[in-house]
């Protein structure tokens, strides 16, 4: 796979080495195809983008982990997958956003069982503790009691 990615040129945008939109910021640096009689393709600008410039067909649908990326929506639909499919182990799982807490808990103890590999599971995060300190206002004077 080391000798046969292709060499892809940069797509600076509509501006390209001009001094006049800087290169820095993000906004002029994203490409946008250049439309209209004020924005003029010269030379300084770089390649266009065009059909030979996209990646390999191998490559095309692989995560870059080199697996192929399976979408799920529930446990039914990653039961039904390993069924169907023997070679389990060149599959990533990225699991649907809007699922919910308990399903993506659900998901994550299936996968655990079956030594599966998947994307986006959500770690509850930990927040600190608060301090159980209650603030008593009276006639202007602050106090602090604890709780």
């Amino acid at each position: 796979m080391s000798n046969n990615i292709k060499r892809m040129p940069v797509f600076r945008g509509r501006f390209g080495t001009r001094s006049k939109r800087k290169k820095t910021n993000p906004k002029w640096n994203k490409w946008r195809y250049p439309r209209g009689i004020d924005i003029s393709w010269r030379r300084g600008d770089n390649q266009m983008p065009k059909i030979g410039f996209g990646c390999d067909k191998k490559r095309k649908a692989l995560h870059p982990s080199g697996r192929k990326e399976v979408y799920i929506r529930n446990l039914k639909d990653l039961q039904n997958f390993i069924e169907k499919n023997k070679d389990i182990k060149n599959f990533i799982f990225r699991m649907a956003s809007k699922l919910g807490k308990k399903k993506r808990e659900e998901i994550k103890k299936f996968c655990d069982k079956h030594k599966l590999r998947v994307i986006n599971i959500f770690e509850k995060k930990i927040e600190p503790e608060k301090d159980n300190i209650k603030i008593v206002k009276k006639n202007d004077d602050v106090k602090k009691v604890s709780k």
